[in-house]
């Protein structure tokens, strides 16, 4: 259901472990994102993960399927974006030459 895919997005679990991936994958591919500098990058990437999860809370709240507050719904959005963005950097960690 619409609800359950909201409550994937917006809880901190390995949805927001594959989504940060994903996002990492695009971005890898997206010409004007690679021309950005590095820490501008990270910001933007960082953003991007922290939105979908607190967009998907906004929208539970938006349709009614949450009464809202931020221990039970915004809290673990942010905690899901932080997951995303964490598991995105993982992906992309370069490999150092010994």
């Amino acid at each position: 259901t619409f609800q359950q895919f909201l409550m994937n997005l917006s809880e901190p679990n390995g949805v927001a472990v594959a989504v940060g991936i994903l996002l990492a994958i695009i971005a890898e591919y997206w010409p004007s994102f690679q021309s950005l500098a590095p820490k501008v990058k990270r910001l933007w990437f960082f953003a991007l993960c922290m939105a979908i999860p607190n967009f998907a809370a906004w929208l539970m709240v938006v349709a009614g399927y949450s009464s809202g507050g931020w221990d039970n719904l915004f809290w673990p959005a942010m905690v899901a974006g932080f997951t995303a963005f964490t598991a995105g950097q993982v992906v992309h960690t370069k490999v150092l030459q010994g």
